[in-house]
């Protein structure tokens, strides 16, 4: 087994806080963000705007479970706006790069830029971009002491978070994941699992990202997001080493029973299909079987119920559900396999 951190790596992301200067956090008035969700547009041509009283159920499900809007956001249908990186609001989970800007949620704006793979730099050029675009034709909230205002106290300083989702089977089968969280605080940064804070993390996905704004900069955020996911990774591959060698025929066995689970049900739950797609994907790690790059990480989440909902109108219903999820799986595994 070769130290190859990149497989161990799904996503990565940067998230900037920003809030209009002299305007309420929590304000009602109808076009409170209009303005900024032009601006954005105007200086990115290919960016489009919707309200959040305007999208539509299952799409909003979809971005949901795809971690670009929020709760709180789908909430506001007073005035939230979600200012996305595409021509259609139904593909913005297909692009490399993801961009999902939310106005009126928590803060005024919430710029999110996501990419596959280990590319935090990347995200956050992006995100900085857009949050220039902004401020030259907005007052933002910002003190010299404090830096930029939001109303949780934790992303004062430069409103940030750097996040990299991981796949961390080993680490969480041998319970070291609460040893990993421990150790973190020290160097403010927290470990969470990416389908819920504070229960067990589906598919073995965390998220790892920046716990305090205020006493670093950008750069530092970055570096020190990027030196504890390299250190973490290390560890995940040291351990799924010794699993290997401790216990090869059970995890071979348990590997291959998931490739044929998932690659002949006629239905299958997302439930059990997130459980069989982590063995496979601990399997292409260890190299007891190989498939294309990304192909295992993008069907951990467009086999989700709502986004299977936009792609077809009878999956709402739980049994065409998840025949087309069964279907889905085994055609990407097959195509993807690699020998």
């Amino acid at each position: 087994m070769k130290k190859d951190i990149n497989s161990l790596i799904v996503s990565t992301r940067v998230r900037l806080a920003r809030n209009l200067e002299r305007v309420p956090f929590k304000t009602e008035v109808v076009d409170a963000f209009d303005s900024v969700a032009t601006t954005i547009k105007n200086a990115n041509p290919h960016y489009l705007s919707v309200r959040i009283d305007q999208l539509h159920g299952k799409v909003a499900n979809a971005l949901y479970e795809q971690h670009l809007i929020s709760r709180e956001l789908l909430s506001n249908s007073k005035n939230g706006m979600i200012v996305v990186k595409d021509d259609k609001v139904e593909d913005v989970t297909r692009s490399n790069e993801r961009v999902c800007v939310m106005l009126g949620e928590e803060d005024h704006i919430r710029i999110q830029v996501i990419k596959q793979g280990f590319d935090l730099q990347s995200c956050f050029n992006t995100a900085k971009k857009i949050s220039d675009d902004i401020s030259k034709e907005h007052k933002i909230a910002h003190r010299n002491d404090f830096g930029y205002l939001t109303t949780c106290p934790t992303n004062l300083g430069t409103g940030m978070r750097a996040s990299v989702m991981m796949f961390l089977p080993a680490l969480s089968l041998t319970n070291q994941i609460s040893v990993v969280a421990r150790q973190l605080k020290g160097e403010k940064i927290t470990i969470r699992g990416v389908y819920g804070e504070g229960s067990k993390s589906a598919g073995y996905m965390y998220q790892i990202s920046n716990q305090a704004c205020l006493e670093l900069d950008e750069g530092e955020i970055l570096e020190k997001v990027n030196e504890i996911v390299r250190l973490i990774a290390v560890r995940e591959i040291d351990l799924q080493k010794s699993l290997l060698d401790e216990s090869p025929d059970q995890i071979i066995n348990q590997v291959m029973r998931s490739l044929g689970i998932l690659t002949h049900a006629h239905m299958i739950s997302s439930d059990e299909a997130v459980e069989h797609l982590a063995w496979l994907k601990l399997g292409d790690c260890i190299g007891i079987v190989k498939f294309k790059p990304g192909a295992l990480d993008d069907l951990f989440f467009v086999i989700q119920p709502a986004t299977l909902t936009t792609q077809n109108e009878k999956a709402s219903e739980y049994v065409t559900r998840d025949k087309m999820r069964a279907k889905k799986i085994s055609e990407v595994l097959r195509v993807s396999r690699m020998k």
